[in-house]
């Protein structure tokens, strides 16, 4: 109808990419392994880090009194050996992005394998009594019933838990909670290593496979559970096949994870002394004896908790 309408809007158009200066010289690391990434920004609200392949580690200010400088927790997964592309990459409001390589040495490493026999007791113990989260008609026609629950259980179930697991240190604060290596569970032995590849069978027949992605620690039943470091209490609660669970957040992304626990002595976001008692080990979940599952996490990973004991 002619009518008209006008209005004027400042903008900016920003056509130049951020600068990034990696100051950190050297960074070795292994399949499962750990590296930090110390590097300078030179202007404010940039979303900057590692990328590792597909995967993005965010970096942050907050290690170094300076804001220009920046650390970025950064692994490679299990999976992930040499060859792996790593980058330093800023990116700013407008979308520019500046990617940079810097020098690393990625070696290679071999995990274990080994083959866990499931017995009709532990499907009978086990079994009858674990919560699939009302999804029973999708291995209730198996002809073993209790077989095909726990197939199912440490198929799908696994997965589930073990997203929900890695999506938890995408909380983690800016500050730096930890010093010096972390504890592991007085007085205990390992029963199962970062990585193992477990071929599960039945009555000699394979059923299933998975990755353990955690150390196991057996001690004396009921053993204490202190933290491994100092840190914030980021989550409690039963996680499937986990079973009662905490994790710790170390800062910066880093995080620990304390699983099959028979109690839970924490809050969350109850802050934890090195050392200080967080519960008890046990056999909830789908844990077969009384033992800790430790793990360690940088972001979205598990890495191996051996580079952090040392």
């Amino acid at each position: 109808k002619g009518n008209l309408f006008y209005t004027e809007k400042k903008a900016v158009i920003d056509t130049v990419p951020p600068k990034i200066k990696v100051l950190s010289r050297r960074h070795n690391l292994e399949r499962g392994g750990s590296a930090l990434l110390i590097y300078q920004v030179f202007e404010k609200g940039l979303k900057s880090g590692v990328r590792v392949g597909d995967n993005f580690f965010p970096g942050r200010a907050g290690l170094f009194k300076n804001e220009q400088i920046h650390a970025a927790f950064f692994a490679l997964d299990h999976t992930q050996g040499p060859g792996t592309p790593l980058q330093a990459v800023a990116v700013d409001a407008a979308g520019n992005e500046t990617i940079t390589g810097f020098h690393n040495y990625i070696r290679d490493k071999r995990f274990k394998t080994d083959v866990l026999n499931i017995p009709d007791g532990f499907l009978n113990s086990k079994m009858p009594g674990f919560d699939t989260q009302g999804r029973d008609e999708q291995y209730a026609p198996a002809q073993n019933p209790l077989l095909g629950k726990y197939i199912f259980v440490n198929n799908q179930i696994r997965k589930e838990n073990v997203k929900q697991l890695l999506a938890v240190p995408a909380r983690s604060v800016g500050e730096l909670f930890w010093q010096d290596r972390f504890l592991r569970l007085r007085g205990s032995q390992r029963r199962a290593g970062f990585a193992d590849h477990r071929i599960y069978k039945y009555k000699g027949k394979q059923i299933d496979t998975a990755t353990h992605l955690g150390i196991d620690l057996a001690s004396t039943r009921n053993a204490e559970v202190g933290a491994a470091n100092s840190g914030r209490v980021l989550f409690t609660g039963t996680v499937g096949i986990f079973g009662k669970t905490v994790i710790i957040d170390h800062g910066f992304g880093l995080c620990s994870l304390y699983s099959h626990l028979t109690d839970i002595l924490v809050q969350e976001t109850a802050q934890v002394a090195k050392g200080e008692i967080i519960g008890h080990t046990g056999v909830t979940g789908l844990a077969a004896g009384d033992h800790l599952h430790f793990s360690m996490m940088v972001h979205n990973v598990f890495v191996n908790p051996v580079e952090w004991w040392d």
